[in-house]
């Protein structure tokens, strides 16, 4: 056969393309959620690291697993809960975000060992340890990164009672000789969207600029035909 593998592998990589599209359309809508619902997406984040915690207990008790596995899992996952004071703005030289990734390399590590080690998982498949780790190690962390397209667009406070960075009570206090400046600032902060909602934005700037350009480039006669029929 020599037609047959053409058509699947063309079927195979018109399937990853179709995949990363619906990927990045997703990421894009939740991207969009997320910055319009801040505060309930603190409170999901917040309920989201309790639930894995507990899981870790459970597996520890339950399954005996490691407690090296579960003492580092735990220790990131409280990081991350420090994280949700300043949220949803992350501070990339703070000590809770310094940890909490230094937390989440080791413990990729320690499971990756035990998986590889240990006797009971000698039979298990990639599916099952990518479910595994999918809930204990990087579903906090994605949603943390997914919040990143609200950390310019909230308004200083409005996310809880920890004073966000670059807002106190000093600027509220000379808020009125530079509440022009803080307005204008808050609207700029509002436009400003993440890497996702930039490259989409991106897109659809490239439309508006190539087609004058297409259009410019045909015959007269073809522009006095469509402008007739408008006229018509």
């Amino acid at each position: 056969m020599t037609v047959a593998p053409l058509v699947v592998y063309a079927g195979f990589y018109l399937f990853l393309v179709f995949f990363a599209i619906c990927l990045a359309t997703g990421l894009y809508y939740v991207a969009e959620i997320v910055e319009e619902y801040t505060r309930l997406t603190r409170k999901v984040i917040n309920y989201t690291i309790k639930v894995v915690i507990g899981i870790h207990l459970l597996l520890l008790v339950w399954d005996r697993l490691p407690i090296l596995c579960i003492a580092f899992g735990v220790g990131a996952h409280v990081f991350y809960y420090r994280m949700l004071k300043t949220f949803p703005y992350i501070t990339l030289t703070s000590v809770d975000f310094i940890g909490s990734a230094c937390l989440l390399v080791i413990s990729h590590l320690v499971w990756f060992q035990f998986f590889l080690r240990d006797p009971r998982c000698a039979y298990v498949s990639v599916e099952w340890m990518l479910g595994f780790m999918l809930i204990m190690l990087w579903i906090v962390p994605f949603a943390f990164f997914i919040s990143l397209a609200a950390n310019e667009s909230v308004l200083p406070g409005a996310g809880g009672p920890y004073p966000y960075q670059g807002y106190s009570r000093l600027d509220a206090e000379s808020s009125s000789s530079g509440s022009n400046a803080h307005s204008h600032s808050s609207g700029g902060g509002r436009r400003t969207r993440s890497t996702f909602l930039n490259f989409f934005n991106f897109v659809r700037k490239k439309k508006d600029v190539l087609l004058p350009q297409v259009t410019s480039r045909l015959p007269s006669q073809y522009l006095g035909q469509g402008s007739n029929s408008k006229a018509y």
